[in-house]
């Protein structure tokens, strides 16, 4: 079978993020699930993405703040996640997700009790939201 050629794409993803909503067990609400993962996967240990996660107003903003060896060194390979919930989000928010270095993509997100939809994608992006785990 002939394979061909990749092509990098001009604005690589660097990240992926899902956002959809979830029950509560313990709470037994409705809760807005955030969860990150890089698009590289690394082989030798299972990393995890330190994020400072701040709402304020209709504003999300989630600071990316770099990675973090895990806590027990026993090897396994996958991307670095990062995963929070908020409760009593309801609306259209501001998605702001920045990098370390400080580059943001800014996104549109309405939030409903059973649903979250992502208005279209900034230009030059290192981010995709999604809402559908199967996507993430």
């Amino acid at each position: 079978m002939k394979k061909g050629k990749r092509v990098k794409p001009k604005f690589p993803i660097e990240y992926r993020v899902l956002m959809l909503q979830q029950l509560d067990d313990r709470e037994k609400e409705i809760v807005t699930m955030v969860a990150i993962r890089t698009t590289i996967e690394f082989k030798n240990f299972l990393y995890e993405i330190i994020v400072e996660p701040i709402v304020e107003d209709r504003t999300l903003h989630l600071k990316i703040r770099g990675l973090r060896a895990p806590q027990v060194t026993i090897p396994g390979t996958g991307p670095a996640k990062f995963s929070t919930t908020f409760s009593k989000l309801s609306g259209n928010y501001n998605l702001i997700i920045a990098k370390p270095n400080g580059e943001e993509n800014t996104f549109g997100v309405a939030i409903s009790k059973d649903l979250v939809t992502v208005e279209p994608n900034p230009h030059k992006k290192f981010v995709d939201v999604v809402t559908k785990e199967e996507e993430w």
